[in-house]
């Protein structure tokens, strides 16, 4: 009856909606990679493939990544932070790959850049801004991600 306790109370634990750190217990199989045919790796908890909050922490405990994961994939709005606790980027995934709105930002809190992935690509207008907030340059990506125009601002 003990055993069953256990089993029943561990079962209940890893079925919660708290948050993974990703480096402590987020594990691909046997130590190798799973990877599927676009050479993308998948997020696996317990053996199986992970679905749920997750998040990373820099070497020094500062928060360094935080997001979902939908099968093994990192899906939704993410969100990083340098090693100084400073909000770097917040930008959307689907499937392990870039794709939506993303915004970076300097340690001082200013945007650094803004614009849209799409497929893990560039996509459309994006704008570049010195520490000041102002903007530096203005470029706009084909749908291969590659620059076709690019704008440059004194």
């Amino acid at each position: 009856m003990k055993k069953i306790f256990i089993y029943l109370l561990l079962f209940f634990i890893s079925c919660s909606e708290t948050p993974v750190d990703m480096d402590e217990k987020l594990f691909d199989r046997g130590g190798r990679f799973i990877t599927r045919p676009d050479y993308s790796s998948m997020w696996f908890y317990n053996l199986k493939v992970y679905n749920g909050p997750a998040f990373s922490t820099h070497k020094n405990g500062e928060r360094k990544e935080k997001g979902d994961i939908v099968n093994g994939a990192k899906s939704g709005t993410w969100s990083g932070w340098d090693d100084e606790g400073n909000l770097k980027y917040k930008g959307d995934y689907l499937d392990n790959k870039e794709d939506g709105k993303w915004i970076g930002y300097h340690a001082n809190g200013k945007t650094k850049y803004e614009g849209l992935y799409k497929d893990g690509k560039q996509l459309g207008k994006w704008k570049y801004f010195n520490k000041r907030g102002k903007i530096t340059t203005e470029e706009e990506y084909n749908s291969d991600g590659f620059v076709v125009k690019s704008k440059n601002f004194k």
